[in-house]
């Protein structure tokens, strides 16, 4: 059995890739701020580890252009990516094992540790997000956006509540080791699991090698710079223009709360790091899990503008009530709706968007402009984290969380000028995707 000869096949491979994205992703940014919070660190030095953990994933579309033009391998397009990426992960989270813990060398070695980690990270991202482009079916692209998403959430789950509890329990070497075994046990998945029925389980990556029954191969461009010519073209036109603006812009303001949460909790509030990491680690992600399944199916049956519009409408609404809301904040529950509310709506936000990028993506660049407008989204977090440390220090809270929801107006002006959605090449089908009307 291959991933395109089953539907079901795909869905479990994409969600287990994404799922060991995740794991990570929750240690450094639900754990490890938690556990710096507690220790002292600033909020500014929390944010810049955010920003050192999510660099890689705003450069990844550097990786773009060679994976659209080496893909003449017989062991698939993009499988040998998948590989190489994982292979490096291990290794980084083999250094990351063999480290003693932040309050035995300081944050800057773990912080060097993560990037590099996380450059691999974003690679199998890209080749993921190219493969399930290159195979999905149009009528599963939703759905199975949000499943990958979904469980990308769950293994931030893993990796911030479940390494919390590990953390504290054991220590930071069996935190590390955990999620060593968990990412050791997906690359069975790319291992075993072939794109097509004629290529090999192992062979030479990257030597050129056209698979017959592969037509998308002989699609493959003659050049890096032909590719490079190619992305340009397409983001003079007006909707690829406008929704990388949306992608880079959209999901500031929950990026911020992200980022500032864990301060704000823990040193504002007067939770305890492993109650935070409990929360945000836990029902929060569930709360997001929602979001993008229920975004990538309402996204492919009511429009996919109508859901980038009410997911922002409701990002906005949920940043003023909080702020304007302030005296409410010592009673939890106030405070925990606030939080679910505002991963429910993050991610409902990203995964209609994800329908729409999914729908102007060509097929021949499925790594390069696909991963554009993936990673302009990751340079929102970017972005977000680094927003917080000026704010936090010229600002008081409740003004934080006002600014927030100022910007969450950005996506609706946006888009409202965005062109009808092509899909294809061709005029958008979907009666919602209209000129000027979310």
């Amino acid at each position: 059995m291959t991933l395109v000869q089953s539907s079901r096949l795909r869905l479990v491979t994409f969600s287990a890739l994404y799922l060991v994205q995740g794991i990570p992703t929750g240690f450094i940014t639900i754990t490890l701020a938690a556990l710096l919070a507690e220790q002292g660190y600033s909020a500014g030095a929390v944010a810049a580890l955010m920003t050192i953990n999510y660099i890689p994933w705003g450069i990844k579309v550097l990786y773009g252009p060679w994976l659209d033009r080496h893909t003449h391998s017989a062991m698939g397009r993009r499988r040998p990516w998948i590989l190489v990426a994982q292979c490096g992960m291990l290794v980084s989270l083999s250094i990351l094992l063999a480290v003693p813990g932040v309050e035995s060398i300081g944050l800057v070695p773990i912080a060097l540790i993560i990037f590099v980690y996380n450059l691999f990270g974003a690679l199998q991202d890209v080749a993921t997000d190219a493969l399930a482009v290159d195979l999905l079916d149009p009528d599963e692209r939703g759905f199975v956006s949000g499943a990958m998403w979904s469980s990308k959430i769950g293994g931030i789950a893993i990796g911030g509540a479940g390494m919390s509890m590990v953390l504290h329990q054991f220590g930071w070497r069996p935190a590390i080791a955990v999620q060593l075994v968990l990412l050791l046990l997906a690359v069975g998945f790319p291992l075993l699991v072939r794109e097509q029925r004629n290529e090999r389980y192992w062979a030479m990556p990257f030597r050129n090698s056209t698979v017959p029954d592969n037509p998308a191969a002989s699609a493959s461009h003659e050049s890096v710079r032909d590719v490079v010519r190619q992305l340009v073209d397409t983001f003079r036109q007006p909707v690829a223009s406008i929704l990388a603006l949306l992608a880079l812009l959209a999901a500031v303001p929950t990026r911020m709360m992200v980022t500032y949460g864990p301060v704000f909790t823990v040193q504002q509030l007067g939770w305890t790091d492993t109650g935070y990491s409990q929360f945000a680690g836990g029902p929060a992600l569930l709360a997001g899990a929602a979001g993008a399944v229920l975004g990538g199916w309402l996204a492919d049956r009511l429009g996919r503008r109508r859901m980038v519009a009410a997911a922002a409408v409701g990002i906005i609404c949920t940043f003023l009530a909080f702020a304007t809301m302030h005296p409410w904040w010592s009673v939890t529950g106030f405070v925990v709706v606030f939080l679910l509310a505002g991963m429910f709506f993050d991610m409902t936000l990203r995964m209609s968007l994800q329908a729409i990028y999914m729908t102007t993506t060509r097929d021949t660049m499925a790594a390069t402009q696909f991963t554009i407008y993936m990673t302009l989204g990751n340079m929102s977090n970017v972005v977000g984290s680094a927003l917080i440390t000026p704010l936090d220090a010229l600002l008081e809270a409740r003004s934080i969380f006002l600014c927030a929801a100022v910007l969450g107006v950005v996506p609706l002006v946006l888009l409202y000028w965005l062109p009808a959605v092509p899909e294809g090449g061709q005029p958008v089908t979907d009666p919602s995707v209209s000129s000027n009307s979310p």
